[in-house]
């Protein structure tokens, strides 16, 4: 069944997620109007309207993974966990936190005024297709050179099992 590893593989790569962030232990302080000016400039970069959209992407794309007969209920359960942990209202503090680390209080305006200009919302409207289209070429080019690729892949496992083999 496809679905076990899968489901294995995501709670894999959440769980190295929480570990990495687990293992940072330096905690810096920020004040209050710090994290309101990156919470500012994130609404202004329009990711809280996007955050829905984003995660909903997540699911979806995880859930082609998914056997059709279970899909169904790994949608409605992955929704369910999102909308608990994984939510704009739910982060955004924690989102606020990562570009304070980054910013200085005065940079965190800055931004939030230039996104907020004609230019800035431009940008914030043109990223998300400027992602997309920079992925499909990405896509692109792998499958361009796919052959090449699993070549070269089966060349650096060979590698590495001979000597085992020889064993």
């Amino acid at each position: 069944m496809k679905f076990k590893p899968t489901l294995i593989a995501l709670m894999g790569i959440l769980l190295f997620c929480i570990t990495n962030a687990k293992a940072q232990t330096t905690t810096p302080s920020f004040s209050a109007s710090q994290l309101k000016a990156a919470e500012n400039f994130l609404i202004a970069t329009g990711i809280n309207s996007q955050f829905g959209g984003i995660v909903d992407n997540m699911i979806n794309t995880s859930s082609a993974q998914v056997p059709e007969a279970q899909r169904g209920e790994f949608v409605k359960v992955m929704k369910r966990f999102m909308v608990k942990y994984y939510s704009w209202d739910v982060l955004k503090t924690e989102f606020a936190k990562i570009y304070a680390v980054e910013y200085t209080e005065d940079e965190l305006n800055q931004l939030t005024a230039f996104y907020n200009s004609p230019l800035g919302k431009k940008l914030s409207a043109k990223t998300p297709i400027l992602m997309q289209k920079g992925m499909a070429l990405g896509q692109k080019t792998i499958a361009d050179h796919r052959p090449e690729l699993e070549q070269m892949m089966q060349d650096a496992f060979a590698k590495k099992e001979a000597p085992a083999a020889r064993q």
